[in-house]
């Protein structure tokens, strides 16, 4: 039955910069919004572009973002009959879909029965194999038993991909290499899978090692017209998540490229399906790249995080297709009418440690820093984060997505990496460095990508040890930011150098700084020495030359009110990186007090603890405590065999980063 209902008010029931994406597209609709938010998101974009704005008090995603029922009585309270889910959260939940069948209201994606079919992986395999579409083998039935599990994993053949059966985002996903890590990767995939999509059940696939992830973006409307819009590659991913997409996908034969098409659109036929949705496909590259090799992995039955490189290819807007399209309107453009118009690549700038097995970070944005529009036309930035705001342990840690269009891929990536040196983040670590070095990967540049490339190849990805002339000019900038009153002295006194123990990368180092012109410096620091003219510091710019080359460095500077410490972050076309500056009256830091005895929490998170107690004892490599951030779990382990002597967290509770958990002691 086709849908005549006129949307009216629309409540966008997500967060970020998608909720802000929708709040803009819905305004040049002419619909008015509503904006659901957190405790944790009073101050967000999100908040401040919607037209209205409620809170659903709480910070954790299950009592806020995905709390069906305050979801539809805000809907009744404020007159909103229709309601966006974006990505995540709800947007895949079919109970919450058929809730809001019940109460008649629009939901803008398909219904009920279609989400509940395609998210569960198990079902939405069999589906796609009587419509003959080509899938990953492995096994997608109802037996749970770890036994019967693992035993079907040794007749499929190591290693397996262990995958929630509802969900996505590479939530609740393990690999098991073998026999004996198969039940610890299983009951991590399955907890994991509980915790983001309340349904632990998984299924088990032949995992395959050189991979590329390449996907179809498909539309369908109420009237029975299909359409998709050619290829995406989403190979570029670290812990199954991606990093980089682009479209169209590279090195794709003109073949394959019409082959993907036509399976994308006979799966979206053997369905009754409305709305914006994208068939994903695994293929195994092994050897080479061809249509026998090809698999169905899943369909999403939702907008993606990576929807703007299809909409630069092929000048469209795919939020405003879908409101249209739930309003009961036809597809605005027919199969024939959409064609490939050069290339578009998407960046997502993510709050996460590189060296720390990309580990989300949590804290303040107390510098960002977004480079002006006119200064690259060829480049837009979707973000919904703004200098001062928190990046919480209790969402998704993308600060924003970066998304570049041109004339071929050379092109596309060069826009892109030119705008990625224009942005500026300062107060947390961030992924913009693996960003940069990634575009310019030779292996990137020719396409010749896989699945796990970064994750093999991380060494050279990883922050290493920054240039020595970068060092020396952020030892200038921060001497220079230095208070007039310590400066005065130093001028007064005139001794030969001026000392500054400056930490970088958690090493401290010691810089001499001498004065030997107006606007003349030479550094020295481990037995190195340079020298510096024409310095110039002005509007957190530092300006200098050195051996005839002109350097440009821009810097932000925090106070960290419960040290003291002055955190320099500097920003260079390449790298950026933090030097900090010790408040010499504080005390060592907690690093240094670390012990094998003690458990110290990695980041902000929430403790899951099971059946943990003092006087148990435990063996090396034994999973004591679980750390929830970011809606993944990490679990912490006995460093050493021991008995638990001191518990100082409980179930639940909200740690900070560098806590002490607990304590262990020797076994006598």
């Amino acid at each position: 039955m086709i849908n005549k209902k006129k949307i009216e008010k629309l409540l966008i029931a997500n967060r970020g910069e998608i909720a802000c994406k929708i709040i803009k597209c819905a305004k040049n609709l002419g619909i008015p919004t509503v904006a659901i938010y957190s405790n944790e998101d009073a101050n967000s974009l999100h908040v401040q572009l919607a037209d209205e704005a409620v809170n659903i008090p709480g910070s954790l995603i299950s009592e806020t973002y995905m709390n069906s029922s305050a979801i539809i009585n805000i809907c009744k309270k404020y007159k909103a009959n229709a309601i966006h889910p974006g990505y995540g959260l709800l947007s895949e939940n079919a109970e919450f879909v058929k809730i809001v069948e019940k109460n008649k209201l629009i939901f803008i994606g398909p219904k009920s029965t279609i989400i509940k079919n395609m998210g569960e992986k198990d079902r939405a395999k069999l589906i796609m194999e009587k419509a003959g579409i080509p899938v990953i083998p492995g096994y997608h039935g109802e037996n749970q038993d770890k036994n019967f599990l693992r035993k079907k994993a040794n007749e499929i053949g190591y290693p397996v991909l262990i995958k929630a059966r509802s969900g996505g985002g590479g939530r609740g996903m393990r690999v098991a290499h073998n026999k004996e890590n198969f039940f610890s990767a299983l009951e991590e995939a399955s907890s994991e899978a509980k915790t983001n999509f309340n349904d632990k059940n998984i299924l088990i696939e032949k995992y395959i090692t050189k991979a590329r992830h390449i996907e179809v973006q498909i539309f369908s409307d109420q009237h029975g017209n299909v359409v998709h819009f050619f290829d995406r590659d989403c190979t570029l991913q670290r812990r199954q998540q991606k990093i980089i997409e682009e479209a169209p996908s590279p090195k794709l034969s003109e073949d394959i490229r019409k082959f993907l098409g036509d399976l994308a659109l006979n799966a979206l036929r053997s369905i009754d399906y409305q709305g914006a949705g994208t068939i994903e496909f695994i293929a195994d590259i092994t050897g080479d790249l061809n249509k026998n090799k090809i698999y169905f992995m899943e369909m999403n039955t939702r907008i993606q995080v990576e929807h703007p490189v299809t909409e630069k290819i092929t000048s469209t807007n795919l939020i405003e297709w879908q409101i249209k399209i739930a309003n009961g309107l036809t597809l605005p453009k027919s199969q024939n009418e959409i064609y490939l118009n050069g290339w578009s690549i998407e960046a997502r700038l993510y709050a996460e440690d590189i060296n720390k097995n990309f580990l989300p970070q949590s804290g303040f944005l107390h510098h960002l820093k977004f480079p002006k529009i006119s200064d690259h036309p060829n480049c837009i930035i979707d973000t919904g984060s703004k200098k001062g705001d928190f990046i919480s342990p209790y969402y998704d840690p993308m600060i924003a997505k970066i998304i570049s269009h041109g004339k071929n891929r050379k092109e596309a990536i060069n826009h892109l990496r030119n705008c990625l040196f224009d942005i500026e983040v300062g107060g947390i670590t961030t992924n913009l460095n693996l960003l940069k070095k990634l575009l310019r990967n030779n292996h990137f540049r020719e396409g010749d990508i896989y699945t796990k490339f970064v994750e093999n190849n991380i060494e050279q990805f990883m922050d290493k040890d920054i240039e020595p002339q970068f060092k020396a000019l952020a030892s200038l900038i921060i001497f220079n930011n230095l208070t007039p009153s310590q400066q005065n002295y130093w001028f007064n006194w005139k001794p030969t150098t001026y000392p500054i123990n400056i930490t970088i990368g958690h090493k401290v180092t010691s810089f001499f700084i001498t004065r030997t012109g107006n606007k003349n410096f030479e550094v020295t620091f481990n037995n190195q020495d340079f020298y510096f003219s024409s310095v110039s510091l002005h509007d957190s710019t530092l300006k200098a030359k050195s051996k005839n080359k002109n350097f440009e460095i821009k810097f932000c500077v925090i106070k960290d009110k419960s040290t003291g410490n002055k955190i320099f972050t500097i920003f260079s076309d390449e790298n950026t990186f933090a030097a900090v500056l010790k408040n010499s009256l504080t005390q060592v830091s907690v690093e240094q007090y670390k012990f094998e005895d003690s458990i110290f929490a990695p980041m902000h998170g929430i403790i899951k603890i099971n059946n943990l107690k003092i006087k148990n004892r435990v063996k090396k490599g034994d999973v004591l405590l679980k750390l929830e951030a970011m809606k993944m779990e990490y679990s912490l382990i006995a460093p050493r065999d021991g008995i638990i002597k001191e518990i100082f967290c409980k179930n639940g509770e909200q740690v900070t980063e560098n806590s002490k958990l607990l304590n262990l002691e020797k076994i006598k």
